[in-house]
């Protein structure tokens, strides 16, 4: 039996609104459904699968590349949370580090499912998406991976979160990999 299967998704919210005190500096939000919304499917959890899924070759040079990943992981209620993130491909992973107190953290603890979805700034019809969940949460006091990705993307490493700021690092266990090398 899927894990989750008594739970229930509500409808979806009706309007955007904006939230805080009305100015410009608030941020845009969905009105949450009223408490008598209907419910209109049942949430369930896919299977962890063991098989691995292997990025094809002809797309790997895109994961090389500078490009900004997008990173979908999922809520508390269900939602999608999706993030702009920078990333190493090293050793056949896709890596990343995550700062302890974020949302996507959050979510990645309650919920390990994943989708990392990289496209060509220069050729939006090339893409990769790896579906899947995250490997160990590791925590790394050093910035060794913080290091290597802000050397990829910048150069060098400038610490920008604040002194005692701790740091954990994973990678993409892909059980699906989908994309196209551009037309």
């Amino acid at each position: 039996m899927a894990r989750g299967s008594g739970s229930t998704a509500r409808a979806a919210p009706s309007r955007w609104s904006r939230a805080g005190d009305g100015t410009a500096g608030g941020r845009w939000g969905l009105d949450p459904p009223p408490d008598d919304a209907a419910e209109v499917m049942p949430m369930t959890t896919a299977p962890e699968s063991d098989h691995l899924a292997e990025v094809p070759e002809d797309l790997r040079p895109l994961l090389e590349s500078d490009a900004v990943a997008l990173v979908s992981t999922l809520g508390a209620g269900g939602e999608p949370q999706t993030t702009p993130l920078w990333f190493l491909w090293e050793d056949g992973q896709l890596r990343f580090s995550l700062v302890e107190g974020r949302q996507k953290l959050r979510n990645l603890r309650r919920d390990p499912r994943i989708s990392v979805v990289v496209i060509d700034p220069s050729d939006p019809t090339w893409y990769v998406e790896l579906r899947g969940r995250i490997g160990p949460l590791v925590e790394d006091p050093a910035l060794e991976l913080e290091r290597k990705v802000a050397e990829k993307y910048r150069g060098a490493h400038v610490d920008v979160e604040p002194p005692g700021t701790v740091r954990w690092a994973t990678h993409v266990v892909p059980h699906k990999v989908t994309g196209q090398r551009g037309h």
